[in-house]
């Protein structure tokens, strides 16, 4: 359910009066030593070394062309992004080493982005005002917008901190190269940003982490660069409006149903945008202590299974690398200790993570003004939590999560952002290493978000450890297609859902009822269903390990994990999930589970009604 809180509408704050002119804008004002960290540098300097005698990428009229012909977005976009990739390594290199080495790379690096014809990539056109309907950028007039997408917004702020850092040097090459900087980031960045509302901003239904991803660029970008005062005030004001739409459909219940694989751009994004707007206001903007602020943050610990790996329910990857000093921030201003500890942790366990380039920019420069956290206790994580208002479950067996069961399970609706047909979902991790799973979800091409994303076998509920009815899988779309009837007993760990309406009604299902516990070491998942005809009922489960057959009901599927299994006159068969056989044969296991192959387990049978229980231990 939405939260419908709009923060700066509650605060009634506004931008007019409250935005300082660039002249008095101070970047990081919480950190009084503005140089970049030793660590942080020398890394810079080693990555950029290697980059002078790279040759900058070409973006030829094929690869803008490659796109529309072909429906893959990988050729165009990997020699765009890594144009931008060098771009800042030599940036923050030269900033922090300072004896020019760097700059003429930098400065061609910088003007091959600047020559661009467009900085929207293909897969994006279609958020332009005027939809060029062509496989190439159009010819984009005073008179006519340009798009605003990730990607141009992100560019925006990238070559916004390169002449905030090294205007000096560019303007001895030439002052052109600025003024060009200026000019491009109005056209394509600002002035878009202020005068549209594109079909990303959350104005009609809900939105996604496009909103501070972009709102976070263009601040940091005209807080960057920005004179004009009254235009400061337009951005940071047309910025709170778009941050009050995020909010406002945002869970209550701080729960990121985007993924943790997402919340570095949606709820950490978030926060980058109230730091650059704190420092825009010279403090005078600071919202930090609104409880769903706290909330929305503290969700990326809740997520955390143990170490890098996080619960990857929707379109996520289950091994992340969360930027621990973004983390450590956002506790320290929303007041959270337990986050506190686990970002400093996390920031531990990463040592110079300066957090990712696309669409963070203030972030990473802020990170890299911040001394590495060398050593930091491990955290305890919560034995039971729920989330009412996306009925998540989480139980943990042992607080120390290296050690023990785990066990979280999935309610909700199917028409989340980044949604798979996945109601009802859960997985299991043993000693902080995965046992049963949610397979992740395979390379982003142009039917990903389209008429072809549940077409993917890892976008089905099949494959998501959830029971099958003649061959019928959940359904997405609707708010309709969700559970009902959730219960939980927090005391004994046991959380109960009616499935039925996550399928279609076609499937015949009375009544699919899931019980889910986590007790006394052992982990149970009951499945009552009831038909109005005789069917083939499927229950399925997928692991990572080839499940090895012990006796006729019990299972291994890790070094001392055992799956019993319980249902009268099923067929077992194991299936080896691979690439070779299954359409949309885009998801690598290897580099996502450390596997060639995936497995599942299922248990086949035809009846009316049909109880399978299922015992991991």
């Amino acid at each position: 359910m939405d939260s419908n809180i709009r923060v700066f509408k509650e605060r009634e704050i506004t931008a007019k009066g409250n935005i300082l002119p660039l002249s008095e804008f101070e970047f990081a004002r919480d950190i009084p030593n503005k140089i970049i960290n030793d660590e942080i540098g020398a890394y810079f300097v080693a990555q950029a070394e290697k980059m002078l005698s790279e040759e900058i990428p070409l973006l030829p009229l094929s690869l803008y062309r490659d796109k529309a012909l072909t429906d893959v977005r990988s050729r165009f976009e990997k020699p765009h992004h890594r144009r931008r990739n060098i771009l800042m390594h030599l940036t923050l290199a030269e900033a922090y080493e300072r004896k020019g080495r760097f700059t003429e790379k930098l400065a061609d690096v910088l003007w091959a982005i600047l020559e661009e014809t467009c900085w929207v990539i293909p897969a994006h056109y279609y958020h332009s005002p005027n939809d060029p309907k062509t496989p190439i950028p159009e010819v984009y007039t005073e008179s006519q917008m340009p798009g605003l997408d990730l990607y141009a917004a992100s560019c925006c702020a990238s070559v916004a901190l390169t002449k905030y850092l090294l205007k000096e040097q560019l303007d001895a090459i030439s002052p052109v190269i600025c003024k060009r900087i200026d000019h491009l980031i109005y056209l394509r960045g600002i002035r878009p940003f202020v005068s549209v509302t594109f079909s990303w901003a959350g104005e009609n239904g809900t939105c996604n982490n496009w909103v501070t991803n972009i709102t976070s660029s263009i601040l940091t970008a005209a807080a960057l660069t920005l004179n004009d005062l009254e235009l400061r005030e337009r951005v940071a004001e047309k910025a709170m409006h778009l941050l009050d739409n995020f909010s406002s459909h945002y869970p209550v219940d701080g729960w990121c149903d985007e993924g943790p694989g997402y919340w570095s751009g949606a709820g950490g994004n978030y926060f980058d945008c109230l730091e650059i707007l704190e420092d825009m206001s010279g403090g005078r903007i600071k919202v930090y202590d609104h409880f769903l602020i706290k909330r929305m943050v503290e969700y990326i610990a809740s997520a955390n299974i143990d170490g890098k790996y996080y619960l990857n329910f929707a379109d996520a990857k289950p091994v992340l690398e969360q930027t621990g000093k973004l983390i450590m921030r956002f506790a320290e201003k929303c007041g959270s200790e337990k986050l506190y500890s686990f970002g400093r942790m996390t920031a531990a366990n990463n040592p110079v993570n300066t957090g990712l380039f696309f669409g963070m920019i203030y972030r990473v420069y802020k990170n890299c003004l911040t001394e590495e956290i060398k050593e930091a206790p491990a955290v305890l994580g919560e034995k039971r939590l729920w989330y009412e208002e996306n009925k998540i479950a989480i139980f943990r067996e042992n607080e120390d999560t290296s050690k023990g069961l785990y066990l979280a399970f999935k309610g909700g609706h199917n028409r989340e952002s980044h949604n798979h047909n996945d109601v009802g979902c859960f997985v299991v991790y043993a000693n902080g290493k995965p046992v049963i799973i949610d397979p992740s979800h395979g390379s982003y091409d142009n039917g990903f978000f389209g008429p072809t994303r549940y077409k993917r076998w890892y976008m089905k509920s099949s494959y998501h450890s959830i029971p099958t009815v003649d061959g019928i899988e959940q359904s997405a779309g609707k708010t309709e297609y969700s559970s009902s009837e959730e219960t939980i007993d927090k005391d004994f760990n046991i959380v109960s859902m009616e499935l039925k309406n996550a399928f279609p009604k076609s499937a015949g299902i009375v009544s699919m009822k899931r019980t889910c516990s986590l007790c006394d070491g052992n982990i149970k998942v009951k499945d009552d269903i009831s038909l109005d005809h005789t069917g083939d009922i499927q229950f399925n489960y997928v692991t990572v390990d080839e499940p090895r057959v012990l006796d006729e009901k019990t299972l291994l599927l890790a070094e001392n994990v055992a799956f019993e299994y319980e249902c009268d006159g099923a067929e077992l068969v194991i299936e080896r999930v691979e690439n070779t056989y299954l359409p949309y044969e885009d998801l690598n296991f290897r580099s996502v589970w450390g596997r060639d192959c995936l497995w599942r387990i299922c248990l086949k049978t035809k009846a009316s009604e049909k109880t399978a229980v299922i015992t991991i231990k």
